[in-house]
C-alpha cells in the first residue's frame, strides 16, 4: 500500500457511517469528521469543539509545512503514521530552533511555549491528541501570512 491509499484508507473510517448502516441508541455515538482544509494541507477532528480533548487526524502534504508557532496553554503530542518530515523545534522564543527528523512511529510531545513547526518531505500522515484549547496559536511565521489564532475561512467548510 502506498502513501495515497494509506491515507485514502484511514481517511474513509473518519468520514462517518457508510449509507446503510444503523446508528447506535442515542444517535450521538457516529458523526462525521470536520474537516479543516488548509494551505498545506487538512486536518481532521475526531471529536466535536468544546469536548475535553482534541483529537486530529492531519495530513500534510509534500513540501509543505505548518507555521512556526506556539502554544500559551494548549499541550499536544503527535504520532507519525506514515510519510517522512521534519520536525523543528525550540523550547522558547528566545532558544535556536532545531530540526529533527520524523519517521512512523515517532512521538512529538509539545509543551505550552515550546516553538514547533512540521514540514513535509513525503506526505505525512499523524495523529495528534491535545488540551482542549484548539484555537491557542501564537504564529511566529506563517508561509500564508496568517495571524495567530484560529482562521474562520479554513473552518467554513460543510
Amino acid at each position: 500500500m502506498d502513501m495515497t491509499d494509506a491515507i485514502t484508507a484511514l481517511l474513509a473510517t473518519v468520514e462517518g457511517l457508510p449509507p446503510g448502516h444503523a446508528v447506535p441508541p442515542g444517535g450521538t455515538h457516529l458523526s462525521i469528521a470536520k474537516k479543516v482544509n488548509k494551505h498545506w494541507g487538512e486536518e481532521r477532528w475526531l471529536v466535536a469543539e468544546g469536548s475535553v480533548i482534541g483529537f486530529k487526524v492531519i495530513t500534510v502534504r509534500a513540501g509543505r509545512r505548518t507555521s512556526l508557532q506556539y502554544h500559551r496553554e494548549k499541550e499536544e503530542v503527535n504520532l507519525i503514521l506514515a510519510g517522512e518530515g521534519r520536525l523543528h523545534l525550540a523550547v522558547s522564543t528566545l532558544a535556536p530552533v532545531e530540526v529533527y527528523p520524523l519517521f512512523p512511529g515517532h512521538v512529538a510531545h509539545i509543551r505550552p511555549g515550546t516553538v514547533h513547526r512540521v514540514e513535509a518531505v513525503t506526505d505525512l500522515l499523524m495523529v495528534e491528541a491535545s488540551t482542549r484549547q484548539l484555537d491557542d496559536v501564537v504564529r511566529i511565521e506563517d508561509d500564508m501570512d496568517r495571524g495567530s489564532g484560529r482562521i474562520a475561512s479554513e473552518h467554513d467548510i460543510t
